[in-house]
């Protein structure tokens, strides 16, 4: 509690930025009638408070709270080597617990504000708490523990059967039940087996965690692109074959990319009012940056590019189709799951060239970042755009899109795939 008041409540910007975050956030409630309009009355929220927290769930899996500083690590383990194991594993487990205790927070904040959105009766209440306590446990159990091959099932099967379900406070208390007891089967007393975790494991979780803090601070987004695992069954013979290369040393994103599917269709039957075409595209975007980031670790290095032997814009639009491809297999699923109308499928082809103008960023520059002086300091307008490349190109073809024929509609696509090839 101490070390949460000293970082937090300080008195410097970040105690500034928190009184901001807890205001906005606090506002929601001051403001029910204007949420009640703009996103519609749907489907039953429950759906959604469960899709959420299988979501949140996954966020776990990955477990990036296991790492420390090789350099500390050096300096104590020539120290003391028993007391380094034990400072070690209290390390690891107290950001265990807050990773965890944070995902929990955000659950219940969400759970309060559909709550008073839709102004749920206590039963309503009862059952998506004891449902997130139920999972959150089960997820605790789960993480304190070394990785498992299919761990990733689990929240994908409750997500799933979620939205195919659309279940009641009663089907909820039971698969509450459910999962209290296997998170207490699963549940080991004492300190987390993760946190004794070996030397290199921290020290290969420190070296990600670098990738993204540096990502985040340098807004350099294709830091934190996922690297390729080996894949065979194809011969390098050709920029098509290259571009699925690189998608199948990223199959392990696959389920990441159905669970959002299956969030994009819980939002869109629960909030029928959102506009269709902003929720289809993002949840699609998010989908497909992972699988297409081989043309990423490409453009990256010029000496990759002249060792496929290909020109950039040929390298596109191989990229381009093999992106095309995965999208319509995404969109598809998820427009007849979804009641969506059919004009939503015309973003497939904006999201295949959306991803691949997003690979193909140069690195940023900050030689001049043209700062823009505005209300809450500079704004580094020429970081912003380099970062921006990529989701500007959908963001203009949505617009363009809505309320458009089909014809005008089909244009807009061409020429966003025309602009993803050529630039």
């Amino acid at each position: 509690m101490r070390a949460f008041a000293r970082r937090w409540l300080s008195g410097d910007e970040r105690t500034l930025g928190a009184f901001l975050v807890v205001g906005v956030l606090t506002m929601a409630f001051f403001r029910l009638d204007t949420l009640r309009a703009e996103l519609g009355s749907g489907a039953d929220p429950l759906a959604l408070l469960v899709v959420a927290t299988a979501v949140t769930w996954w966020s776990l899996l990955p477990r990036s709270f296991v790492w420390r500083d090789p350099a500390d690590l050096t300096w104590r383990d020539n120290a003391d080597t028993h007391r380094a194991h034990t400072d070690r594993a209290a390390i690891v487990s107290q950001r265990l617990t807050g990773h965890w205790l944070g995902r929990v927070l955000v659950l219940g904040y969400l759970l309060a504000v559909l709550a008073a959105v839709v102004a749920a009766p206590l039963l309503w209440v009862l059952a998506g708490s004891s449902v997130l306590v139920g999972a959150a446990f089960l997820a605790l159990s789960v993480v304190r523990t070394a990785p498992a091959r299919l761990e990733w099932v689990v929240p994908l099967v409750l997500a799933g059967a979620a939205v195919a379900l659309e279940p009641g406070p009663s089907l909820l208390f039971v698969t509450a039940a459910a999962l209290l007891v296997a998170g207490t089967f699963l549940f080991r007393p004492g300190t987390p087996p993760i946190a004794d975790a070996s030397r290199q494991t921290l020290v290969d979780g420190w070296r990600d965690r670098v990738l993204r803090v540096s990502g985040v601070q340098f807004m350099d987004l294709a830091l934190m692109l996922p690297a390729a695992r080996p894949a065979g069954g194809l011969r390098l013979t050709s920029g098509l074959r290259l571009a699925w290369l690189g998608v199948l040393g990223r199959t392990r994103h696959v389920p990441t990319a159905v669970l959002l599917a299956v969030t994009a269709v819980a939002v869109h039957r629960t909030f029928p009012a959102l506009p269709g075409l902003p929720v289809f595209a993002v949840f699609g975007y998010a989908s497909l940056v992972p699988l297409v980031a081989g043309l990423g670790e490409l453009w990256r290095s010029p000496g990759r590019r002249r060792w496929a032997g290909l020109g950039d814009v040929a390298l596109r639009w191989h990229h381009l189709l093999v992106a095309t491809a995965l999208a319509a297999v995404w969109a598809v699923p998820v427009w007849l799951a979804g009641g969506w109308t059919a004009e939503v499928l015309f973003t497939v082809p904006v999201l295949a060239a959306a991803t691949i103008r997003t690979m193909t960023r140069r690195p940023p520059t900050y030689d001049n970042l043209i700062p823009v002086d505005t209300p809450i300091g500079a704004l580094p307008l020429r970081l912003i755009a380099q970062t921006l490349r990529g989701p500007d190109l959908g963001a203009v073809a949505l617009v363009l899109m809505v309320g458009t024929p089909w014809w005008a509609t089909s244009l807009v696509a061409a020429a966003a795939m025309a602009m993803a090839v050529l630039r």
